[in-house]
């Protein structure tokens, strides 16, 4: 599929468009990683670095002398944990060519922006409307992080939740896709700011740089986010202490207090004969011995708040 620009106009079209286009016009042509050969062979397009550009896995711009390629994981943030697909950007002054895996979002994205722009539309401002897409949504994946945070804070404050390992995770788990995604996409927009071989004018630049910012804002929401699940994970973790702290108190209380019944037991276990053998009250005195001493044990230990 092409899109063709040319004085603020502009038209698609499934068919075939020349090689040799007039200067005035500007196209940008869409199509599957299948199609990429036929693409390359007719248009001159270096092939092999294509799919070498096509096997990055991640977002990457590169400038080669005359034009830009650029490769991007489409992310979606409904669901943080897959992607939508990936996307080949190869860049000329007055021409582009999209290569993805999902075409129909793609050309999407892309006739939603062409309606979007109307007569003010030009190739540089549909390639930005493209890269502005790539993070329009991510508002719906930084509220559903939010609310899980504060809901997670809300169940360990107020009810003692003790059961929240698998949500830390997953939370840290999307955030750190979320961060690696930002991360590359800040790169992209840094260097294509550069615009080395002149493929943008100066007010597509801008608008470019106002995307940094924005996506910058974004990144930093991120490292704000994960410091306050590390926070709720260390104090999860603080928990999880004090209670093991409390139980081993309680261990360490009970083996104090039986201790000493312990050694009476295994002195009266010995095979010797003992003086105590030949009283007749010997027997009830040791029992009566050994449960006041569990009292007192008991008493003194509750009175240091021990347990």
């Amino acid at each position: 599929m092409y899109f063709i620009m040319k004085g603020g106009i502009c038209g698609s079209t499934q068919e075939n468009i020349a090689v040799s286009r007039k200067p005035e016009e500007e196209f940008l042509g869409l199509f599957s990683y299948e199609e990429m050969p036929a693409c390359a062979k007719k248009w001159e397009l270096p092939l092999e670095l294509l799919e070498d550009a096509r096997r990055f896995g991640y977002a990457r711009y590169d400038s080669f002398e005359n034009f830009d390629c650029v490769s991007l994981e489409m992310q979606d943030f409904g669901n943080i944990l897959f992607s939508q697909g990936s996307v080949l950007l190869y860049l000329e002054k007055g021409r582009a060519f999209f290569f993805s895996s999902k075409v129909e979002d793609v050309q999407k994205i892309l006739e939603n922006a062409v309606e979007m722009l109307g007569e003010r539309i030009t190739l540089n401002r549909l390639i930005y409307s493209f890269f502005e897409a790539q993070t329009k949504q991510d508002e719906i994946a930084f509220d559903t992080i939010e609310k899980e945070v504060l809901e997670l804070e809300q169940a360990l404050i107020a009810r003692g939740k003790r059961d929240c390992v698998a949500e830390i995770i997953s939370m840290r788990k999307r955030l750190m896709i979320l961060k690696k995604y930002y991360e590359q996409f800040l790169n992209v927009l840094d260097i294509l700011g550069e615009n080395e071989n002149g493929i943008f004018d100066e007010k597509a630049l801008r608008s470019f740089k106002m995307l940094s910012r924005r996506t910058e804002r974004q990144f930093q929401n991120v490292l704000n986010l994960r410091e306050s699940v590390t926070q709720i994970r260390e104090s999860y973790e603080a928990e999880v202490d004090i209670s093991l702290n409390t139980t081993m108190k309680l261990f360490t209380v009970i083996t104090t207090i039986f201790l000493p019944l312990t050694l009476i037991a295994g002195w009266y276990g010995m095979n010797f004969e003992m003086p105590e053998y030949e009283w007749q009250y010997g027997y009830p005195a040791i029992i009566v011995f050994s449960v006041l001493f569990l009292l007192a044990g008991i008493v003194y230990f509750k009175k240091k708040r021990w347990f």
